[in-house]
């Protein structure tokens, strides 16, 4: 599939996402010519800048209802002022050729009369307008832009062509263009909207919530509270050929195992791994062919057949999705004509059931390597040939999908949590494939640190689980169904981190991130999200050290090559240990100075748990709080204390005085754990 988009040479913006379309206004009927309503949602930047450039595309729209240049109101007239382009780091965003494509789905093909741009530039430029499809445009207008004085105003285009989609290219982040008004007779209703129905919380128990990033561990000790495991490695640890034709390109499958002569098999430690609460284990693969990488090509350079092939179009990407197809024929569920395999490992194999997700990258929307930024359309074409060769297009042994129909390609992780670029990565997929499907089903990634001006900051004061609430509402509208996994979060114990706990009253540094853990892993757990993956697993530098991201681990592997366990550890363990068949139940309070969440277990519904603690980080005690239970049986309760170096933490008994109990509460977390009257045991 080529795309043809050219015929020639935080602010949290879930509203720019996910906003309403404001159906009382753009429910339209056919029969005569109106202004076309344009709403939040309809309006799609394909640089994807509006999170992390800053900006908003929607600003091209938002005035339109003050203005009305075909029939303008007597009186003053109204003058545009906001302004649609990037406003951080803008350059990276107008790709030469290219330059920054802002999309507006009109819901209903329109037989377009009019089209008018304010024009409030300072410079000499080049403004093109587009209709079509995302398969096919069609220059309708063209503006030249000037710095000359008086030539600001409206621009008026007179057009008569049918479309749904209306483009605008700006081949500079200087242009300023502040308004734009579309005319045109609806060819068709509108029809109305739907939204995705079902329960706020996530369906998966804690023991099937938590996960975390790692290179390889070969202790399956340490990944006993894991059920999800992310492995960072690079696609030169496969692709290792230093042949540059496809065809003739051997893949490698054994960078993480051997084949063992005397037992007559592959040894592999995610074997190992996988078996570890049934663990859930996905490569991370990110970065070029050793062949390109030979060449001076690093990890955030496009992985093209060849350097120099537009990144746009996903045939150009044949060689990776081989190499994806290979590892999920490999390593996934479905056996298959090892005949087929191009790997140089000897004897071959299929089908080794060792993991069925696979992540084709790792933030590809990073903006700070410049030039090689990823654009969304850029990402989208690899994905389409990583995940099903394009539709088939690439060939029989290309996408994981062709592979192993139960492998599942996960998104590349996000650098913020950035709904704007998962709206334009479900409208791409809607528009320039013919099976219109969503290729990430694996699940929507998205990496977030609670962070405020420079210094780590509580899950409570970043209002972390409403932030991740607000994510997981917009990635359901945006794709219903499908996983949204928190794949990135942590602290660094090292104080001199710019990612640094916030240091606890009478706690250490790694006792304080600890703490902050848990409450983090519970603020995801009852947002609705469905995975929670901690960064990191193990340090290679002792707990102070000043690097950011390097300290985050809760483990720590000396010189001698010993592994040492953080209290992170241990208060995750315990918190699994007692909790892993729980799912969330209620948000008892998130107010005063004592947080409150329910936790009820899954297959007996009658045993709850009561995670309770202060929200502070400036040393709030509570000495006599009376927890109300409700209606409990006549049992002793059982109070659980997250322990330093206890794996199932400490435990002390209490009984209940007409649905209450007394407990001690502080900013470090307890666990009540009880059993409700008059509910079904299961």
């Amino acid at each position: 599939m080529k795309i043809n988009f050219l015929i020639f040479p935080f602010v949290l913006l879930l509203s720019s996402a996910c906003g309403n379309r404001l159906r009382n206004a753009a429910e339209t009927k056919p029969g005569k010519i109106i202004k076309i309503p344009v709403a939040r949602s309809q309006v799609y930047d394909l640089s994807g800048y509006a999170d992390e450039g800053g900006g908003n595309p929607y600003c091209l729209f938002d005035e339109n209802a003050a203005v009305d240049p075909r029939y303008p109101p007597a009186g003053e007239p109204y003058i545009p002022v906001t302004n649609c382009q990037p406003t951080r780091h803008p350059g990276i965003y107008f790709p030469a050729g290219k330059g920054s494509r802002i999309v507006v789905d009109l819901l209903v093909p329109y037989a377009l009369k009019e089209i008018c741009l304010y024009d409030r530039s300072a410079v000499n430029d080049s403004v093109w307008i587009y209709t079509g499809t995302l398969k096919q445009w069609k220059v309708v207008a063209a503006l030249e832009t000037g710095s000359e004085a008086g030539v600001s105003g409206w621009k008026k285009f007179a057009i008569e062509n049918k479309s749904r989609f209306v483009m605008i290219r700006f081949s500079s982040y200087e242009t300023n263009i502040t308004e734009m008004v579309l005319y045109g007779m609806p060819l068709q209703e509108t029809a109305p909207e739907k939204l995705p129905s079902g329960v706020a919380f996530t369906h998966k128990s804690l023991n099937r919530f938590l996960g975390v990033n790692y290179i390889m561990e070969q202790d399956a000790r340490w990944l006993k509270p894991f059920h999800y495991s992310r492995l960072y490695n690079f696609a030169l640890d496969f692709d290792n050929d230093t042949k540059h034709h496809g065809d003739a390109v051997l893949f490698n499958m054994l960078h993480y195992g051997f084949y063992h002569s005397g037992l007559k098999k592959y040894v592999f430690d995610i074997d190992t791994l996988q078996r570890v609460n049934n663990g859930n284990i996905w490569f991370s693969i990110r970065g070029v062919s050793k062949w390109m990488s030979d060449q001076g090509f690093d990890d955030k350079d496009r992985p093209l057949n060849r350097p120099g092939m537009d990144p746009e179009d996903p045939a150009n990407y044949s060689r990776h999705a081989r190499m994806m197809w290979n590892l999920a024929a490999f390593f996934g569920n479905t056996k298959v004509d090892t005949g087929l395999l191009s790997i140089a490992n000897e004897p071959r194999q299929s089908g080794r059931g060792s993991m069925s997700l696979f992540e084709n990258g790792n933030e590809e929307d990073a903006w700070w390597v410049g030039k090689k930024y990823c654009s969304p359309v850029e990402y989208f074409a690899q994905s389409s040939a990583d995940w099903d060769g394009d539709e088939g297009r690439l060939g029989k042994q290309a996408g994981i999908r062709n592979a192993d129909p139960e492998s599942r390609l996960m998104m590349s992780g996000l650098v913020g949590l950035d709904t704007n670029r998962v709206k334009v990565y479900r409208f791409l997929s809607e528009n320039l494939r013919n099976d219109h499907l969503f290729p990430w089903l694996g699940g929507i990634q998205y990496h977030y640190y609670c962070n405020k001006n420079g210094r780590g900051i509580s899950p409570e004061a970043d209002s972390l689980r409403w932030r991740l609430a607000k994510v997981r509402d917009c990635s359901r509208r945006i794709a219903p169904g499908v996983d949204c996994i928190l794949g990135e979060n942590g602290y660094d114990k090292g104080q001199a981190s710019r990612q640094a706990t916030p240091l606890l009253p009478g706690y250490s540094a790694s006792q304080s991130q600890g703490i902050m853990l848990l409450r983090s892993i519970n603020a995801a757990f009852f947002s609705g999200f469905d995975a929670y993956i901690l960064y990191w697993l193990k340090d290679s530098k002792p707990p102070d050290a000043p690097d950011v991201y390097l300290t985050s681990g809760i483990l720590r592997q000396l010189p001698d090559g010993k592994t040492i366990a953080y209290p992170g550890w241990y208060y995750i363990s315990t918190l699994v240990s007692r909790l892993g068949n729980y799912i969330p139940d209620q948000v008892v309070t998130e107010k005063g100075k004592v947080w409150i969440y329910k936790y009820r277990h899954r297959q007996f519904p009658d045993s709850v748990a009561y995670f309770v603690y202060t929200p502070t980080v400036t040393g709030t005690k509570v000495p006599q709080y009376a927890l109300s239970l409700g209606n409990v049986a006549d049992q002793p309760l059982q109070v659980i204390h997250f322990a330093d170096d206890a794996e199932h933490g400490s435990e002390s008994s209490l009984n209940a005085v007409q649905g209450r109990v007394v407990i001690p509460v502080e900013e470090k977390p307890i666990l009540v754990l009880c059993k409700e009257r008059g509910i079904d045991k299961g």
